[in-house]
């Protein structure tokens, strides 16, 4: 068989490949999570007077909120959901004190892998970061990945610090976004966790510094995390003026997530507002989504995995299109061609 009888042959398969799945294929679902998974104690008087008094009451408190059950609640609703591809944390902090030493991601991939479901971290934003007189705290944003998910492929992070931030008595705030570039099934897309600022004008601002970066690329994108922002807010009109689509709010999962008693020892919920989304742009289409952690995991303090609800949800990866099998085929046809001139002559 000559080259361009070859290279014939490879186009013909490369047109029926783009004609279409066959009758009956199944589609390909991701499922993702989002979680902000709470310091621990109301940071308000720590950020406002960082003085001994303040700064001990906090660490006394996130103590009393026993992160490790908190994370064992977590991981079980990620269990129950069937252990998601992917979960995009806020509030991932590491602290460390005299016989204390907390690392709020380490912990939950621990308690992840007790119930038998294996993670690794793909994707780090390292944000507020401070040593106090009682305390050290780092803020991360962190996107997991399960490390046995058939076709899913890690190719590349970034984290990025918003240039539009609050900056408080121990220091700027530094808020930002974990981006992950995947691909599933064969099928590039992003995913990005993100934590946007509660002072409305500044999270906006945020929220289109991030809109920016993702209008450099035309893949598939999933946006999730706590934006500090209700449906109302122009902050969630900016997401779906961009072509983004409330995914909660697409299948009615509308339930507030925000927030639970500083103390999580309030037996009835205080959940009032719904500020922690899931956000798609080019899947193929919402198969479904669902709130976690809201209700109380024990009736001991702490009765809430975390002061936030969780949000889980699934879309459809789309096939690839059929333009852009075609294009390929023309160019390898064409580079065959050339190839076969140039050994020709």
């Amino acid at each position: 068989m000559n080259r361009l009888a070859r290279a014939a042959g490879i186009l013909s398969l490369l047109l029926y490949l783009s004609s279409g799945p066959p009758a009956g294929a199944t589609p390909v679902d991701l499922t993702v999570m989002t979680q902000n998974l709470y310091i621990g104690t109301n940071t308000d008087a720590v950020l406002a007077s960082p003085d001994a008094t303040t700064l001990t009451a906090a660490l006394n408190s996130i103590l009393a909120n026993k992160f490790p059950a908190r994370a064992g609640a977590v991981a079980t609703e990620a269990a129950r959901a069937g252990g998601p591809a992917l979960i995009g944390l806020q509030e991932a902090y590491i602290i460390t004190a005299p016989n204390v030493n907390l690392n709020y991601t380490q912990i939950l991939l621990d308690q992840l892998a007790a119930l038998g479901l294996h993670y690794t971290i793909a994707g780090v934003h390292t944000g507020f970061n401070v040593a106090t007189s009682v305390f050290s705290v780092t803020e991360s944003e962190v996107v997991l990945a399960r490390t046995d998910v058939p076709d899913l492929t890690i190719t590349g992070s970034e984290g990025h610090t918003f240039v539009n931030n609050v900056t408080t008595a121990l220091g700027p705030l530094n808020r930002g976004y974990a981006l992950v570039d995947a691909t599933l099934d064969g099928v590039p897309f992003q995913f990005v966790s993100t934590h946007l600022d509660s002072n409305k004008s500044i999270g906006e601002a945020q929220a289109n510094e991030l809109l920016t970066r993702l209008g450099m690329t035309a893949e598939p994108q999933l946006v999730v995390g706590d934006f500090n922002a209700l449906p109302t807010d122009a902050t969630h009109a900016d997401m779906v003026a961009a072509g983004f689509i409330d995914v909660g709010g697409a299948v009615g999962a509308v339930g507030a997530t925000c927030c639970q008693a500083p103390d999580l020892d309030n037996p009835v919920s205080q959940l009032s507002g719904r500020i922690d989304y899931v956000f798609d742009r080019g899947f193929s289409s919402i198969e479904s989504a669902f709130l976690i952690g809201d209700t109380p995991f024990e009736n001991v303090r702490p009765r809430w995995a975390s002061d936030h609800a969780g949000v889980i949800a699934a879309v459809a990866v789309p096939e690839p299109s059929a333009g852009s099998l075609f294009a390929a085929a023309i160019l390898l046809l064409g580079a065959l061609r050339l190839r076969a001139h140039s050994r020709d002559h």
